[in-house]
């Protein structure tokens, strides 16, 4: 395994930022800055140089940019190592990885790097966009799967792909589910999203929108999973 020497400086004008980085949180700088007055910088920003974004070779920061901008607030010296990636996709995987350890990209932030290299993840952020239903509901909708997990994992992996043609229509549909059940636990909406997945095609989706009007109510009173997604079966999408 190739070890990286960590370089320093004070030239913060050095460092660019892509268009997939999150936005920079000032409350999370703010607990930055907290802990580098308590123990110090024990970690380093990590970044990579290239001309494969904007034609001009830069310094990106592809981790840490938080407690980089900490460091610059301090007016402290940067410890950062820099990675050799060649290409595009090789840097937007690298980031995901770094990111994936550290637990600090929610589902979003992954798809918002990997639209970079991949339509499929711009079609899931248009759809997010547009539709108010969570980026993992959106995501079950466009692979026909029912499995929450398995759908975070693909994202979160570069892997997801699109191969419903009826991803659009289906999200509206459901939308109008989502928005007439209002709040309610999220393992009801993922009971409802199961059985319409399951029924698509089948039902007559105007009369599924006056039967969740009858029997909303009892549904969101219901405790038993299970149950639920048989009442939901027989009783919304008959």
């Amino acid at each position: 395994m190739k070890h990286i020497k960590s370089q320093t400086t004070t030239k913060y004008d050095m460092f660019s930022y892509l268009p997939m980085n999150r936005e920079v949180n000032s409350k999370h700088v703010e607990s930055m800055v907290k802990s580098l007055n308590k123990m110090g910088c024990i970690r380093d920003v990590i970044v990579v140089t290239t001309n494969a974004f904007e034609g001009l070779t830069k310094t990106y920061v592809i981790d840490g940019q938080h407690l980089l901008n900490a460091l610059i607030r301090q007016n402290a010296p940067v410890s950062y190592r820099s990675l050799k990636l060649n290409t595009v996709e090789e840097i937007v995987s690298c980031m995901a990885m770094l990111n994936n350890s550290s637990k600090s990209w929610g589902l979003l932030d992954y798809v918002n790097a990997y639209k970079v290299v991949n339509n499929d993840y711009m079609k899931l952020l248009k759809y997010i966009n547009i539709y108010n239903l969570e980026p993992t509901m959106i995501a079950m909708i466009a692979t026909n799967n029912t499995k929450s997990t398995c759908i975070s994992k693909l994202i979160k992996e570069g892997s997801f792909t699109i191969n419903n043609s009826k991803t659009e229509i289906m999200c509206k549909e459901f939308s109008d589910i989502f928005l007439k059940i209002g709040k309610a636990d999220r393992w009801v909406k993922f009971n409802f999203l199961e059985v319409f997945l399951s029924v698509y095609g089948l039902y007559d989706h105007k009369k599924a929108l006056v039967n969740l009007d009858k029997h909303l109510p009892t549904i969101k009173a219901m405790s038993d999973p299970h149950y639920a997604t048989k009442y939901i079966r027989e009783k919304i999408f008959n």
